[in-house]
């Protein structure tokens, strides 16, 4: 994933993208709003959705976490927000040598949004090759079921940080949503096992 252009929301702020798609996403950000303090790498990252409490981790190393007024959203053609995540946990940020300050591997967090309107976000409006979506039930540690959907959707970048496919995974228990957007199957990129992993850490 990079970052594309430009955007001022209460100052000059970066643009992400996946990649091989037409698709814009958003983060904005009043000044500098990541997660500050030093971490351990073996204590995982909390991110909390402020609306419910609900929480899940990701591991420190190579995460993370923007702070609650940081938003990633992916836009239409007419500028609306169609699928949106606050303060969310960021995947490998500037690992692209190619563009390091503007290049990122995925992200997660809480969202809105139905898994459908995410993969359409995704996709941009273009066509694109996937694995068919795979839907099934977990049981959560505090013993609630929640539902997993995913899919591998397969695109063809245009860019020297480009990926040839995007995972888009999202765990639904209740009301409450954890959305994952990410590079797939390249090197440094997110093993399908621990998206899911990450996402079945929910705590509702």
């Amino acid at each position: 994933m990079t970052r594309v252009r430009l955007a001022v929301v209460l100052g000059t702020l970066a643009v992400l993208a996946v990649v091989a798609t037409a698709t814009v996403a958003v983060v904005t950000a009043t000044g500098d709003d990541r997660e500050g303090g030093e971490h351990s790498a073996a204590v995982p990252l909390d991110v909390t959705d402020p609306g419910t409490g609900a929480t899940f981790s990701v591991p420190a190393q190579d995460w993370e976490v923007r702070g609650p007024r940081s938003r990633i959203f992916y836009e239409d053609d007419d500028g609306r927000r169609t699928a949106v995540v606050t303060g969310p946990a960021v995947y490998r940020d500037g690992y692209c040598a190619a563009q390091p300050g503007d290049s990122n591997r995925g992200f997660a967090g809480f969202t809105g949004q139905s898994f459908d309107t995410w993969v359409a976000a995704v996709r941009g409006g273009r066509a694109a090759m996937s694995t068919g979506t795979t839907r099934q039930r977990l049981e959560l540690a505090d013993g609630s079921t929640a539902s997993l959907s995913w899919v591998s959707l397969l695109v063809s970048g245009d860019g020297a940080c480009s990926a040839g496919a995007v995972e888009v995974a999202m765990l639904r228990s209740g009301d409450v949503r954890v959305v994952l957007v990410a590079d797939a199957e390249e090197e440094g990129t997110l093993a399908h096992e621990e998206i899911v992993r990450i996402l079945s850490g929910l705590r509702p």
